[in-house]
């Protein structure tokens, strides 16, 4: 069993560079998206490492694609 596959699923919370490649999005995408307020604090992303909320942002994948999903089914139809 590939471990490096099995504690990244077992982690809810993962940095931005793992929740792009897990996403299969751009960084600014990513960042877009928060700034839109697609994305809401506490429940797609969070801080930590710092009290001041000054701290890089970890993001949770899986609220992440079912919102983007729902997200794209609202404002993407045709």
């Amino acid at each position: 069993m590939d471990t490096t596959t099995t504690s990244t699923r077992q982690r809810v919370w993962v940095t931005t560079a793992e929740a792009c490649e897990l996403l299969g999005i751009s960084r600014e995408t990513l960042r877009q998206l928060r700034l839109r307020g697609v994305l809401q604090p506490g429940k797609h992303f969070r801080r930590w490492g710092c009290t001041e909320g000054k701290g890089p942002l970890q993001w949770h994948g899986e609220n992440i694609e079912a919102s983007i999903t729902g997200w794209s089914r609202r404002h993407l139809k045709q």
